[in-house]
């Protein structure tokens, strides 16, 4: 969260769950930010999900080969989604035919 709470106004109107690399991992992959005297190493990128898709999250890390131009290293998360397709059930409509036996019904169909 910033300091003026912006990030946590857009994650509540939203709906979003923040996560970051939670994951069991080696510690070269959870640091996302490392300054430029390499001492100081810290987790300060995260992934942004809507929470609809937030248990469909598999696994988040780093990826340090990935060139960026930044002090910031590259941030993945794996996804894993079972989509159900949708059905729509239409209920049969009954005729009724003993309304046929009314001539005047009859004569109009």
């Amino acid at each position: 969260m910033n300091v003026n709470g912006y990030l946590s106004d857009f994650r509540e109107e939203n709906e979003l769950v923040i996560d970051g690399t939670l994951f069991k991992h080696k510690e070269i992959h959870r640091y996302t930010w490392e300054s430029p005297d390499g001492v100081t190493k810290n987790q300060i990128d995260h992934i942004a999900v809507n929470r609809t898709w937030a248990v469909s999250l598999r696994d988040v890390r780093t990826k340090r080969g990935a060139d960026v131009g930044s002090d910031h290293v590259l941030l993945i998360g794996k996804f894993k989604l079972s989509l159900k397709a949708k059905t729509k059930v239409v209920a049969k409509k009954k005729l009724n035919v003993k309304r046929l036996k009314n001539q005047v019904v009859a004569d109009k169909f």
